[in-house]
């Protein structure tokens, strides 16, 4: 999702008391994915803030200036004058359903591919919110350092299935490196808006590694998306066990053939980066967000409130 920095100012000509301005700097950070919030989500991703439901309700009610520049209709929280943006929220819903319907196919595939332990899904596919040139974004944990291996070997399924342009491995990273290097908003809110296919319990595990998304989301409470996940049963998973069994030798030498050819070809490719600062080669991180929307994100989101700097990242 690109960030909408023309549509996502906000300028407050007087001083909010802090719940006030938790609400503010939320609603204005989806906005700028063009992203109005249900009252549930926003108290979900409250930024720095544990306020109830009924707080929040509460807040913005006694909040004359919270009103004037935050609006909440038909059970959506957005930027005063953008009620547009709801039922744009309703169409790329729709959208993403009948995206993830057509594509079932090939996530299942990959959520069942040795040395595979979570698939999630990520970016604006994640929050059901795909425009019509939206890819699938995923988030991948292997088992072990099979990060490159299992990285083109998704990348020639997706190949040979002649969905190569739509499908972004993004962020490949192994079991044994969970805790994640950049610890800020932008990274807490990539995680709790992952939706896990698979590895329901490695998600659980992501997040403990990282205990700083609590502290700028601590009303957040991980959901296993179950709608969207894909079971596998006990005899499925004894079978991929012992497969992997028998591949850990000739795969680990695979690996190192894949991280040294797909590296060498990557960064061939490097001055086409955009974000070349979000580009991770690591044997056990490979992390491709070459067109990153950190900086533009936080560029449009410090758009500041006269009295107060309502400040994102």
């Amino acid at each position: 999702m690109t960030p909408r920095s023309q549509h996502a100012a906000l300028r407050v000509d007087t001083t909010l008391d802090d719940a006030a301005l938790a609400i503010a700097r939320s609603v204005l950070y989806a906005s700028l994915f063009d992203y109005p919030l249900t009252l549930a989500q926003l108290r979900q991703t409250l930024i720095q803030s544990a306020q109830t439901p009924t707080q929040i309700l509460a807040v913005y009610d006694r909040s004359d200036p919270l009103q004037e520049y935050v609006e909440y209709r038909d059970g959506f929280f957005f930027p005063r004058g953008r009620y547009e943006l709801v039922a744009e929220r309703r169409r790329r819903e729709a959208r993403s359903r009948q995206f993830l319907l057509r594509y079932r196919p090939l996530l299942a595939i990959i959520c069942a591919l040795p040395f595979v332990r979570m698939v999630a899904l990520s970016g604006s596919i994640a929050h059901l919110n795909l425009e019509g040139t939206g890819d699938l974004d995923l988030f991948i944990v292997t088992r072990g350092r099979r990060v490159w291996s299992v990285t083109v070997l998704v990348l020639v399924l997706a190949k040979l299935l002649r969905k190569r342009r739509l499908l972004c491995a993004n962020f490949v990273i192994a079991d044994e490196r969970l805790a994640l290097e950049q610890q800020d908003l932008f990274t807490a809110s990539q995680i709790v808006h992952l939706k896990p296919l698979v590895g329901y319990d490695v998600y659980t595990r992501l997040l403990a590694e990282n205990p700083f998304v609590k502290q700028f989301y601590p009303n957040f409470h991980e959901s296993d998306a179950s709608t969207l996940r894909f079971v596998f049963g006990s005899a499925f998973e004894r079978c991929r066990r012992a497969a992997e069994a028998v591949l850990a030798l000739p795969t680990a030498l695979l690996e190192r053939v894949c991280h040294t050819a797909y590296r060498a070809y990557l960064l061939r490719r490097s001055a086409t980066w955009q974000s070349p600062e979000q580009v991770r080669l690591q044997p056990d991180c490979l992390k491709l967000h070459t067109q990153s929307h950190r900086r533009s994100a936080s560029n449009a989101s410090t758009e500041p409130f006269a009295a107060r700097s309502i400040k994102i990242f």
